[in-house]
Protein backbone atom coordinates (compact mmCIF):
# COMPACT_ATOMS: atom_id res chain seq x y z
CA UNK A 1 0.00 0.00 0.00
CA UNK A 2 0.89 3.75 -0.92
CA UNK A 3 0.46 6.89 0.32
CA UNK A 4 1.85 10.65 -0.88
CA UNK A 5 2.19 13.63 0.05
CA UNK A 6 3.45 17.34 -0.66
CA UNK A 7 3.90 19.81 1.96
CA UNK A 8 4.45 23.40 1.09
CA UNK A 9 4.09 26.23 3.55
CA UNK A 10 3.44 29.74 2.02
CA UNK A 11 2.53 32.89 2.76
CA UNK A 12 0.81 35.85 0.64
CA UNK A 13 -0.82 37.91 3.96
CA UNK A 14 -1.71 34.86 5.68
CA UNK A 15 0.41 31.38 5.88
CA UNK A 16 -1.27 28.72 3.89
CA UNK A 17 -0.59 24.60 3.86
CA UNK A 18 -1.40 23.13 0.73
CA UNK A 19 -1.53 19.57 0.59
CA UNK A 20 -2.49 16.15 -1.18
CA UNK A 21 -2.35 12.80 -0.85
CA UNK A 22 -3.70 9.57 -2.78
CA UNK A 23 -6.85 7.11 -1.20
CA UNK A 24 -6.08 3.73 -0.40
CA UNK A 25 -7.13 0.82 1.91
CA UNK A 26 -6.02 1.67 5.40
CA UNK A 27 -7.40 -1.02 7.68
CA UNK A 28 -5.67 -1.60 10.79
CA UNK A 29 -2.53 -3.58 11.72
CA UNK A 30 -1.28 -6.28 13.92
CA UNK A 31 -0.25 -5.37 17.06
CA UNK A 32 3.16 -4.34 16.76
CA UNK A 33 6.28 -7.00 17.67
CA UNK A 34 9.42 -6.00 18.50
CA UNK A 35 11.10 -4.04 15.96
CA UNK A 36 14.70 -5.68 15.34
CA UNK A 37 17.63 -3.30 15.24
CA UNK A 38 18.89 -2.89 11.71
CA UNK A 39 22.63 -2.25 11.50
CA UNK A 40 23.77 1.32 10.12
CA UNK A 41 26.05 -0.46 7.30
CA UNK A 42 22.55 -2.51 5.93
CA UNK A 43 20.56 0.82 6.30
CA UNK A 44 22.96 3.18 4.35
CA UNK A 45 23.02 0.14 1.40
CA UNK A 46 19.42 0.86 1.18
CA UNK A 47 19.17 4.19 1.37
CA UNK A 48 21.59 4.37 -1.52
CA UNK A 49 19.85 1.56 -3.77
CA UNK A 50 16.82 3.83 -2.93
CA UNK A 51 18.62 6.93 -4.16
CA UNK A 52 20.05 5.08 -7.72
CA UNK A 53 16.27 3.93 -8.55
CA UNK A 54 14.97 7.46 -8.08
CA UNK A 55 17.80 9.17 -9.56
CA UNK A 56 17.78 6.80 -12.45
CA UNK A 57 14.03 7.78 -12.90
CA UNK A 58 14.60 11.32 -12.79
CA UNK A 59 17.48 10.94 -15.33
CA UNK A 60 14.90 9.29 -17.85
CA UNK A 61 12.68 12.17 -17.43
CA UNK A 62 15.40 14.49 -17.95
CA UNK A 63 15.35 16.14 -14.59
CA UNK A 64 18.65 16.57 -12.42
CA UNK A 65 19.76 14.25 -9.57
CA UNK A 66 19.07 14.14 -5.93
CA UNK A 67 21.38 14.06 -3.47
CA UNK A 68 20.90 12.07 -0.12
CA UNK A 69 20.32 14.23 2.92
CA UNK A 70 20.71 13.39 6.60
CA UNK A 71 18.30 15.50 7.90
CA UNK A 72 15.62 13.89 5.60
CA UNK A 73 17.26 10.45 6.56
CA UNK A 74 16.29 11.45 9.93
CA UNK A 75 12.75 12.39 9.30
CA UNK A 76 11.81 9.71 6.81
CA UNK A 77 13.65 6.82 9.81
CA UNK A 78 11.63 8.58 12.81
CA UNK A 79 8.09 8.37 10.40
CA UNK A 80 8.57 4.47 9.83
CA UNK A 81 9.53 4.07 12.66
CA UNK A 82 6.98 5.31 14.75
CA UNK A 83 4.48 4.12 12.33
CA UNK A 84 5.32 0.49 12.53
CA UNK A 85 5.58 0.88 16.28
CA UNK A 86 2.46 2.90 16.82
CA UNK A 87 0.32 0.55 14.74
CA UNK A 88 -1.32 3.59 11.99
CA UNK A 89 -0.45 4.51 8.79
CA UNK A 90 -0.29 7.60 7.59
CA UNK A 91 1.11 11.18 6.72
CA UNK A 92 0.16 12.29 9.35
CA UNK A 93 0.60 11.31 13.13
CA UNK A 94 -1.61 10.40 15.55
CA UNK A 95 -0.80 14.05 17.42
CA UNK A 96 -1.18 15.24 13.96
CA UNK A 97 2.23 16.35 12.88
CA UNK A 98 3.27 16.56 9.04
CA UNK A 99 5.91 16.12 7.48
CA UNK A 100 6.87 19.26 7.45
CA UNK A 101 6.88 19.32 11.07
CA UNK A 102 9.15 16.34 11.16
CA UNK A 103 11.73 18.11 8.31
CA UNK A 104 11.64 21.33 10.94
CA UNK A 105 12.40 19.27 14.19
CA UNK A 106 15.27 17.00 12.26
CA UNK A 107 16.80 20.36 11.57
CA UNK A 108 15.27 21.03 8.05
CA UNK A 109 14.33 24.69 6.46
CA UNK A 110 10.70 25.50 6.57
CA UNK A 111 11.04 27.57 3.59
CA UNK A 112 11.83 24.81 1.60
CA UNK A 113 9.20 22.54 -0.41
CA UNK A 114 9.12 18.78 1.06
CA UNK A 115 6.93 16.02 -0.23
CA UNK A 116 6.55 12.52 0.89
CA UNK A 117 5.83 8.87 0.14
CA UNK A 118 5.01 6.01 2.37
CA UNK A 119 4.30 2.22 1.81
CA UNK A 120 3.86 -0.52 3.96
CA UNK A 121 3.75 -4.16 3.34
CA UNK A 122 2.43 -7.37 5.69
CA UNK A 123 4.23 -10.83 5.16
CA UNK A 124 7.72 -9.63 4.05
CA UNK A 125 10.59 -11.73 4.02
CA UNK A 126 12.93 -10.26 7.02
CA UNK A 127 15.24 -8.85 6.83
CA UNK A 128 14.92 -6.22 3.78
CA UNK A 129 17.15 -6.54 0.47
CA UNK A 130 17.85 -4.55 -2.79
CA UNK A 131 14.46 -6.61 -3.99
CA UNK A 132 12.67 -5.11 -1.51
CA UNK A 133 13.75 -1.72 -2.19
CA UNK A 134 13.19 -2.17 -6.02
CA UNK A 135 9.70 -3.44 -5.60
CA UNK A 136 8.95 -0.67 -3.22
CA UNK A 137 10.28 2.13 -6.30
CA UNK A 138 8.17 0.10 -8.96
CA UNK A 139 5.07 0.56 -6.54
CA UNK A 140 5.43 4.23 -5.89
CA UNK A 141 6.53 4.51 -10.01
CA UNK A 142 3.07 2.90 -10.91
CA UNK A 143 0.98 5.33 -8.32
CA UNK A 144 0.30 8.78 -10.31
CA UNK A 145 0.78 10.79 -7.11
CA UNK A 146 4.49 9.32 -6.30
CA UNK A 147 5.74 8.88 -9.31
CA UNK A 148 4.67 12.96 -9.53
CA UNK A 149 6.66 13.27 -6.03
CA UNK A 150 9.57 10.95 -7.50
CA UNK A 151 9.74 13.72 -10.66
CA UNK A 152 8.78 16.77 -8.99
CA UNK A 153 10.78 19.71 -10.42
CA UNK A 154 12.80 21.82 -7.62
CA UNK A 155 13.74 19.09 -5.75
CA UNK A 156 17.56 18.33 -4.80
CA UNK A 157 17.85 16.24 -1.37
CA UNK A 158 16.47 13.11 -0.95
CA UNK A 159 15.97 11.12 2.35
CA UNK A 160 14.80 7.23 2.79
CA UNK A 161 13.50 5.12 5.75
CA UNK A 162 12.20 1.56 6.46
CA UNK A 163 11.00 -0.11 9.93
CA UNK A 164 10.57 -4.09 10.05
CA UNK A 165 9.36 -6.17 12.68
CA UNK A 166 10.04 -9.90 12.43
CA UNK A 167 6.43 -10.58 11.84
CA UNK A 168 7.29 -9.41 8.56
CA UNK A 169 5.30 -6.16 9.17
CA UNK A 170 7.18 -2.94 7.23
CA UNK A 171 6.77 0.48 6.91
CA UNK A 172 9.05 2.52 4.32
CA UNK A 173 9.12 6.20 3.69
CA UNK A 174 10.62 8.38 0.82
CA UNK A 175 11.07 12.14 1.59
CA UNK A 176 12.14 15.22 -1.10
CA UNK A 177 13.27 18.29 -0.18
CA UNK A 178 14.45 21.46 -2.61
CA UNK A 179 13.64 25.13 -3.19
CA UNK A 180 10.94 24.51 -5.05
CA UNK A 181 9.73 26.17 -8.77
CA UNK A 182 7.86 29.74 -8.76
CA UNK A 183 4.06 29.70 -8.44
CA UNK A 184 1.82 31.20 -10.99
CA UNK A 185 -0.95 33.63 -10.70
CA UNK A 186 -4.03 31.51 -11.17
CA UNK A 187 -5.10 33.93 -14.52
CA UNK A 188 -1.46 32.28 -15.90
CA UNK A 189 -1.38 28.72 -15.58
CA UNK A 190 -0.35 28.24 -18.80
CA UNK A 191 2.88 30.46 -18.76
CA UNK A 192 6.15 28.83 -19.80
CA UNK A 193 9.46 28.64 -17.65
CA UNK A 194 10.13 31.70 -15.22
CA UNK A 195 12.43 33.87 -15.98
CA UNK A 196 14.98 35.56 -14.00
CA UNK A 197 13.88 38.88 -13.11
CA UNK A 198 16.31 42.45 -11.89
CA UNK A 199 14.01 44.77 -9.11
CA UNK A 200 13.70 46.84 -12.04
CA UNK A 201 12.31 44.33 -14.59
CA UNK A 202 9.95 43.18 -11.01
CA UNK A 203 8.48 46.52 -10.94
CA UNK A 204 8.31 46.86 -14.90
CA UNK A 205 6.14 43.95 -14.40
CA UNK A 206 4.18 44.48 -11.86
CA UNK A 207 3.81 47.93 -13.22
CA UNK A 208 2.19 46.72 -16.63
CA UNK A 209 -0.27 43.85 -14.85
CA UNK A 210 -1.50 46.42 -12.45
CA UNK A 211 -2.27 49.07 -15.89
CA UNK A 212 -3.88 46.20 -17.19
CA UNK A 213 -6.35 45.74 -14.27
CA UNK A 214 -6.89 49.52 -14.32
CA UNK A 215 -9.06 48.89 -17.70
CA UNK A 216 -5.67 49.52 -19.28
CA UNK A 217 -5.08 53.09 -18.47
CA UNK A 218 -0.77 54.15 -18.30
CA UNK A 219 -1.39 55.89 -14.49
CA UNK A 220 1.59 53.71 -12.47
CA UNK A 221 4.97 53.78 -13.40
CA UNK A 222 8.29 52.12 -12.26
CA UNK A 223 10.00 54.80 -9.74
CA UNK A 224 13.67 53.70 -9.10
CA UNK A 225 13.28 55.61 -5.87
CA UNK A 226 10.79 53.45 -4.74
CA UNK A 227 12.32 50.79 -5.75
CA UNK A 228 14.91 50.97 -3.64
CA UNK A 229 12.97 51.88 -0.34
CA UNK A 230 11.43 48.39 -1.16
CA UNK A 231 14.55 47.23 -1.11
CA UNK A 232 15.40 48.59 1.91
CA UNK A 233 12.11 47.25 3.71
CA UNK A 234 13.23 43.69 3.25
CA UNK A 235 14.76 41.94 6.41
CA UNK A 236 18.59 40.73 6.06
CA UNK A 237 19.01 38.14 6.45
CA UNK A 238 16.37 36.52 4.50
CA UNK A 239 15.97 33.18 6.12
CA UNK A 240 14.03 33.15 9.44
CA UNK A 241 12.39 36.15 8.89
CA UNK A 242 8.87 36.90 8.25
CA UNK A 243 6.35 39.82 7.25
CA UNK A 244 7.01 40.77 10.69
CA UNK A 245 10.45 41.58 10.14
CA UNK A 246 9.85 44.12 7.57
CA UNK A 247 11.81 47.27 8.20
CA UNK A 248 10.03 50.30 9.07
CA UNK A 249 8.92 52.46 5.67
CA UNK A 250 10.14 55.94 6.69
CA UNK A 251 13.51 54.57 7.95
CA UNK A 252 13.59 53.28 4.08
CA UNK A 253 12.50 56.28 2.30
CA UNK A 254 15.09 58.72 0.80
CA UNK A 255 15.27 62.63 2.53
CA UNK A 256 14.52 63.74 -0.35
CA UNK A 257 11.06 62.42 -2.54
CA UNK A 258 8.33 64.12 -4.59
CA UNK A 259 5.91 61.54 -3.28
CA UNK A 260 3.79 62.17 -0.57
CA UNK A 261 1.50 59.24 0.17
CA UNK A 262 2.37 56.14 0.38
CA UNK A 263 1.09 52.27 0.50
CA UNK A 264 2.93 48.96 1.05
CA UNK A 265 1.83 45.93 0.40
CA UNK A 266 3.57 42.74 1.19
CA UNK A 267 3.97 38.66 0.57
CA UNK A 268 6.16 35.42 1.01
CA UNK A 269 6.12 32.12 0.23
CA UNK A 270 8.01 28.79 0.79
CA UNK A 271 9.37 26.76 -1.62
CA UNK A 272 8.50 28.47 -4.58
CA UNK A 273 11.87 28.78 -6.20
CA UNK A 274 15.72 29.67 -5.38
CA UNK A 275 15.13 33.42 -7.62
CA UNK A 276 13.07 35.79 -8.70
CA UNK A 277 10.77 35.27 -11.56
CA UNK A 278 8.24 36.69 -13.80
CA UNK A 279 5.96 33.96 -12.20
CA UNK A 280 6.69 35.53 -8.88
CA UNK A 281 5.53 38.87 -9.80
CA UNK A 282 2.38 37.43 -11.90
CA UNK A 283 1.59 35.73 -8.82
CA UNK A 284 2.14 38.48 -5.53
CA UNK A 285 0.20 40.74 -7.82
CA UNK A 286 -2.40 38.00 -8.71
CA UNK A 287 -2.66 37.29 -4.99
CA UNK A 288 -3.07 40.98 -4.48
CA UNK A 289 -5.41 41.75 -6.78
CA UNK A 290 -7.74 39.14 -5.34
CA UNK A 291 -8.00 40.42 -1.84
CA UNK A 292 -10.34 43.35 -1.97
CA UNK A 293 -8.39 45.79 0.93
CA UNK A 294 -5.24 45.01 -2.01
CA UNK A 295 -7.44 45.11 -5.09
CA UNK A 296 -8.52 48.74 -3.93
CA UNK A 297 -5.53 50.05 -3.38
CA UNK A 298 -3.57 48.75 -6.59
CA UNK A 299 -6.37 50.12 -8.62
CA UNK A 300 -6.11 53.28 -7.05
CA UNK A 301 -5.18 55.96 -9.87
CA UNK A 302 -4.07 58.39 -7.50
CA UNK A 303 -0.83 56.17 -6.51
CA UNK A 304 1.59 56.70 -10.00
CA UNK A 305 4.74 55.54 -8.57
CA UNK A 306 5.81 51.96 -7.67
CA UNK A 307 8.93 50.21 -6.29
CA UNK A 308 8.22 46.37 -6.16
CA UNK A 309 11.30 44.10 -5.02
CA UNK A 310 10.99 40.38 -4.53
CA UNK A 311 14.14 38.40 -2.31
CA UNK A 312 15.05 34.75 -2.75
CA UNK A 313 16.80 32.91 0.29
CA UNK A 314 17.83 30.64 -2.52
CA UNK A 315 16.58 27.83 -0.62
CA UNK A 316 12.57 28.20 -1.51
CA UNK A 317 11.92 31.42 0.74
CA UNK A 318 10.84 34.68 -1.15
CA UNK A 319 9.78 37.66 0.41
CA UNK A 320 7.75 40.59 -1.68
CA UNK A 321 7.14 44.23 -0.97
CA UNK A 322 5.36 46.78 -3.01
CA UNK A 323 5.47 50.52 -2.60
CA UNK A 324 2.84 52.55 -4.26
CA UNK A 325 2.98 56.08 -3.64
CA UNK A 326 0.84 59.74 -5.39
CA UNK A 327 1.97 62.72 -4.87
Amino acid sequence: MFHSALITARAVSLALLLAFAGVFDTAAAQTPAQTPAARPNEMDALRQESLRLVNEARSEAGLPPLTLSEILDQAAQAHARDMLERNYYSHTTPEGRTVMDRYQAAGGNAGRLVAENIARCRGCAVPADQAAVENLHEGWMQSPEHRANILRKGLTEYGFGLAENADGRRYAVQNFAGPGTPRESTSNKDAKDATPLTPQAQTELAAKLINEARSGDDSVFADTSLIATASGMLPEPLKGASLDDLRNLQGALPEETTFRRFRVVAGSCGGCGAEPTDADVRFFVGQWLETEDYRAMLLNNDLTGIGLVIAADGEGKKMAVAILAGK
